[in-house]
């Protein structure tokens, strides 16, 4: 009962806490990446800064920015490690291969499954889902680090020998 409790969600909140930092320093060393992230947030400061200065009341623009952001950091960062979190536990998998494997699929899968287009990406698509799915992985390898890895040991008895 500790584990459903206090196990799981502190796994889960370090393991993003972990794949947020890792995709924050990735998005600042890698070129690639960089790139996306200055661009995106300049153009999308700038348009946010627009539409509020133009608009008679900008709460909700502003709020609808807040929300898009979460939404945006809950698909990206929060949803693929609880959704592998909860099949693990209902499952019984307790490999790191797992964990690793299936965060950073789901992790690199999540901007194709959204786009839901059946095309080929450009090679600048494919190292943005590669730097995704290594930002899965690590979510993955941090959660297994903390939950998986003794949730399969059956417990000692101090009683016994």
């Amino acid at each position: 009962m500790i584990r459903w409790l206090l196990l799981i969600p502190l796994a889960l909140l370090v393991a993003i806490g972990a794949s947020s930092f890792f995709l924050m320093i990735a998005s600042v060393i890698d070129p690639v990446m960089a790139t996306l992230t200055g661009d995106t947030l300049f153009v999308g400061f700038w348009a946010f800064v627009d539409a509020v200065f133009s608009a008679d009341d900008p709460e909700p623009i502003v709020t609808e920015a807040f929300l898009a952001v979460g939404r945006l950091v809950f698909t990206l960062l929060v949803f693929p490690p609880l959704l592998v979190a909860i099949l693990s536990e209902v499952l019984g998998l307790r490999s790191l291969i797992w964990y690793a494997g299936a965060m950073g699929v789901l992790t690199a899968a999540v901007p194709w499954i959204l786009r839901g287009a059946a095309r080929v990406g450009s090679p600048l698509e494919l190292h943005v889902s590669l730097v995704l799915g290594l930002t899965g992985a690590v979510a993955g390898l941090v959660y297994w680090a903390i939950a998986g890895q003794s949730a399969a040991r059956p417990s000692r008895n101090p009683e016994s020998p």
